[in-house]
């Protein structure tokens, strides 16, 4: 009891001091030192050297068995051989040993699950064709972006030039179908409306519209020709007075790359030997490349004025002599049969809006044959037989032809009112083995054949 007393007082003792010394330090190091006894007392005092001396986070002697174990798991591989190095794709592709329910860890078996998704032989196919179908869409990209690189760079050295600008395939078209319907609508306001007007002209001259028409007519008998066309009748003299001109412009405009030189007809050696067509139909035996180079380029320089010149362009003034000569061969030709005749105001209006479809023909043509594409026009001779599907032929309107509609097919093509215009070669002068079509030749076609 004494003993117990005593430890008690001593204890107390022991108390009273720490209290007296709250706050200083010498009260904190005996609460300090009285845990650290406690702490040795429960854990064991091996466990807290451990954690002092090693200089880290406490861990369990569970996590201490588990380095263990890779430890030794590391070293028995090390002794057979070891594995070999793995690629990142190898380290991604590897399992733990531990599954995630086995970590007890939600998160890293989210974590893991995010990683290391799940793939089936199918998933991969799929994967493995989108990324190809990827790559043919990037290519195909790439090669459109260099086509319009190049062609943006040779617009803007034409223009830096003062020379011409090459234009688009779409652009080539809107144009000609516009030049199309300024020929159409010019023979319809200014041509006969009905058939009989035409009644008392003697059979000869009538023959001799249709003799004009060589290469766009398939009759050279004017009652034959009614004949075959009794429907359409009083649409005759409209449709051949477009196609007369048609002839005229585009045999002698669009046929020749020079026809400002008064050379009307096609690139040949049967031009003189002094003539640019002798020349170019030269080259063209040797080189075709370098000879539509030569005749782009050629064209382009004649067409440019010469810098700080109040003159204009050499070509200028012949083109516009050349037109105005063709429109009053046209006008002194067979065609006259066909006018409708009112005052002399309106034959003058006619007059002069024929003399404007002559040089919007003749701007248009030296326009593309400044392009390194060569042009053809195709008439009779080349679509003497109608098709609907055939990728450089339409049928008239006047036939009322819809979709897919092959009821003419096979069909003799009566009168060519549009020859079709098709392109061979690019702005590159490369491809002339290749062809685009600019304008479909518009056909009306004999239905009773």
């Amino acid at each position: 009891m004494e003993s117990s007393s005593k430890k008690k007082s001593s204890h107390d003792y022991d108390a009273e001091r720490a209290q007296k010394g709250n706050g200083s330090g010498r009260g904190m190091l005996a609460r300090s030192a009285t845990r650290i006894h406690t702490k040795k007392s429960l854990l064991g005092y091996s466990f807290v050297a451990r954690t002092f001396n090693q200089g880290q986070a406490p861990r369990s002697e569970q996590d201490s068995e588990t380095s263990s174990q890779h430890t030794t798991h590391r070293k028995s591989k090390s002794k057979s051989g070891g594995s070999p190095p793995m690629n990142p794709s190898e380290v991604m592709n590897e399992r733990p040993e531990n599954s995630p329910a086995e970590l007890e860890d939600p998160e890293s078996a989210q974590l893991l699950a995010k990683v290391e998704p799940a793939q089936t032989p199918q998933t991969r196919d799929g994967q493995v064709k989108q990324m190809e179908s990827h790559i043919v869409a990037l290519a195909r990209g790439i090669t459109e972006l260099d086509n319009d690189r190049k062609r943006l760079q040779a617009q803007v050295r034409s223009a830096r030039s003062g020379s011409w600008v090459t234009k688009s395939s779409r652009q080539i078209r809107e144009e000609l179908s516009n030049l199309e319907a300024a020929m159409r609508h010019w023979a319809e306001n200014y041509s006969v409306g009905e058939i009989r007007a035409l009644d008392s002209l003697p059979t000869e001259e009538k023959n001799a519209i249709l003799e004009r028409l060589g290469g766009y007519c398939a009759q050279v008998d004017w009652p034959t020709l009614i004949e075959k066309v009794p429907t359409v009748a009083d649409n005759i003299p409209a449709l051949l007075m477009q196609a007369l001109l048609a002839k005229d412009i585009f045999g002698s405009i669009f046929a020749n790359p020079f026809f400002a030189f008064g050379e009307s007809k096609e690139p040949s050696t049967a031009h003189p030997a002094q003539t640019l067509s002798y020349l170019y139909a030269s080259m063209l035996d040797v080189n075709k490349e370098e000879a539509h180079i030569w005749r782009s380029q050629t064209l382009r320089l004649l067409a440019t004025p010469p810098p700080n010149s109040v003159n204009n362009a050499p070509l200028r003034a012949k083109v516009d002599a050349i037109t105005s000569e063709l429109a009053v061969d046209f006008l002194a030709g067979p065609v006259q049969l066909l006018f409708r005749h009112r005052n002399d105001s309106w034959a003058i209006q006619r007059n002069q809006e024929l003399y404007q479809l002559y040089h919007t023909a003749s701007e248009l043509a030296i326009s593309l044959w400044t392009q390194r594409s060569f042009m053809r026009c195709y008439c009779m001779d080349e679509l003497p037989v109608f098709r609907a599907d055939h990728p450089v032929m339409s049928a008239h309107t006047l036939h009322r032809q819809q979709g897919d509609d092959a009821r003419l097919d096979g069909k003799n093509a009566l009168i060519v009112v549009h020859p079709a215009i098709v392109a061979f070669g690019n702005e590159y002068a490369e491809h002339y083995d290749l062809c685009k079509v600019w304008a479909k030749g518009i056909i009306l076609v004999d239905e009773r054949t």
